[in-house]
């Protein structure tokens, strides 16, 4: 399967399959302000750009530390540009509880509509059902 790698940081890894009509987003590590992730939102802009509405978004959060109030923020605009964008299921692979309780709270204010799994493998294989 071909991936279009739109932004590889430090702190996340975006990349888009237009055969699977997908999205795949990876958190890394801890996120001290919004400063440290400036183009985040562009990102997830041109990622969209190329996903058509009922596509589906893979979140890898396994290696994802919980982040501070200003970075939430950050997440609920992101998941409310993706929501506008017509997103059908979203898989979040978890390892870490209290990370876990976060971004559980985030889809619960934005309805996202989310699964949570540990490991990649059966994220992917759900969002493929």
């Amino acid at each position: 399967m071909s991936r279009i790698k739109i932004s590889e940081t430090k702190y996340y890894t975006l990349f888009a399959s237009t055969e699977k009509n997908r999205a795949y987003l990876k958190i890394i590590g801890f996120w001290r302000s919004p400063e440290q992730v400036p183009n985040y939102l562009a990102d997830w802009k041109a990622t969209l750009s190329k996903l058509k509405s009922g596509f589906t978004l893979l979140t890898d959060a396994s290696e994802m530390k919980t982040h501070p109030k200003d970075v939430v923020k950050l997440h609920e605009q992101a998941q409310a540009m993706v929501l506008k964008h017509g997103v059908k299921k979203v898989a979040e692979v978890l390892r870490d509880d209290i990370a876990e309780m976060q971004l559980n709270a985030v889809a619960k204010a934005t309805l996202f509509p989310k699964q949570n799994f540990r490991s990649v493998e059966d994220a992917e294989k759900w969002l493929d059902e």
